[in-house]
């Protein structure tokens, strides 16, 4: 390896990228962890009186995990547009991403979704951080309000809730650079990060367990030798290239599969609707808890906030861990097509977050 290959190498990816590999797997397996908002809300649960949770036990059985089921995909079939609208404010606007990270970015103006490869993944990652706070208000919110009828409001919490996590794992993808609005592979990826943060699948040879494999790597050299060598070299030889080409490959076929279901502009109807077919029944286990009138208000604020915080977190992990690993590859992309060189993170102070 030349000096001239070093200098390129430490362009793409500096020190600290290739360290926090090794900080993003400690983060995942942290996150695996009951979380103390978790926590608080089941020990809410355990104060509720007993007569209390006996006579909504009863209605819970009277209703049935199945008809709570049913009626959260009665929503989500005639009520998509409503849900969209309750959660828009969950999703941010890819030219507001790209002036975001533009402002964080010295010696080259990021004018494009694309063109974000050339920040530095833990400047985007304080970016995403500062997204947090809202969204983890936003769902506080939301489910305190949908808790606080109790049964009446479980179907539309599970589909509204559910909906919220999804749209903020598209905002934390768009950060990093990757198109969820514009490209159907990418919004099929992030659905599945999205089951994955919900439920990992473990499902051998799927998407999911690509995306496992990934959350799991720690170690740098395979993703600089990737650097040097290029991806189409490194793939053949296994390993973390590999799995990026894999994760491309599932995504293309589950998006077409949807593209053939609903069109243009009901892929992302059919694709929640397949992730909440595999979530769904899960989420109905966990509904009784919040069906207390007054009570479930804070039992539903606290546990939806907790599964936001823990969506969030997944997701950023996910994203700036493939973030690292295609930097070169994008990069290359970008300047193939004319859009310009690579230019250096901001500083720290840039940002107002800290770090």
């Amino acid at each position: 390896m030349t000096e001239d290959d070093e200098m390129a190498v430490d362009d793409v990816l500096d020190e600290r990228e290739r360290h926090d590999l090794d900080r993003l797997t400690l983060r995942y397996e942290k996150l695996i962890e009951p979380g103390p908002l978790s926590k608080a809300g089941q020990r809410i649960v355990g104060i509720v009186p007993d007569k209390v949770k006996r006579t909504v036990g009863k209605a819970g059985a009277a209703i049935g995990e199945q008809e709570l089921y049913r009626q959260a995909m009665e929503v989500i079939a005639n009520g998509f547009q409503l849900l969209e609208s309750q959660s828009a404010k969950l999703t941010i606007s890819a030219k507001a991403v790209t002036e975001r990270v533009n402002k964080c970015t010295e010696g080259h103006e990021i004018t494009s979704l694309e063109e974000i490869c050339f920040a530095r993944s833990y400047v985007i990652a304080r970016l995403v951080n500062g997204e947090r706070t809202r969204n983890l208000a936003i769902a506080a919110a939301e489910g305190a309000a949908t808790g606080a009828p109790g049964f009446a409001g479980i179907p539309f919490n599970l589909a509204l809730s559910t909906f919220c996590y999804y749209r903020a794992v598209q905002s934390v993808a768009m950060f990093y650079g990757y198109d969820v609005r514009g490209d159907n592979e990418e919004l099929a990826i992030a659905s599945e990060v999205f089951a994955n943060a919900m439920a990992p699948s473990g499902v051998p040879g799927g998407m999911g367990d690509v995306i496992g494999k990934i959350m799991m790597i720690s170690e740098a050299e395979a993703v600089k030798q990737a650097v040097k060598k290029g991806w189409a070299h490194m793939a053949g030889r296994g390993g973390v290239p590999l799995l990026i080409v894999q994760l491309r490959a599932l995504a293309n076929k589950a998006a077409r599969k949807a593209l053939d279901n609903a069109g243009q502009k009901g892929i992302e109807n059919v694709m929640f609707r397949s992730v909440f077919e595999q979530l769904g029944r899960r989420l109905t286990q966990n509904a009784v808890r919040k069906a207390v009138p007054v009570v479930s208000a804070v039992i539903g604020g606290l546990f939806d906030t907790a599964q936001m915080s823990r969506v969030v977190n997944y997701a950023d992990i996910f994203y700036q861990k493939r973030f690292i690993m295609e930097k070169r590859m994008r990069q290359n992309l970008v300047e193939s097509s004319g859009a310009g060189a690579a230019g250096g993170p901001c500083n720290d102070a840039d940002t107002g977050m800290d770090a």
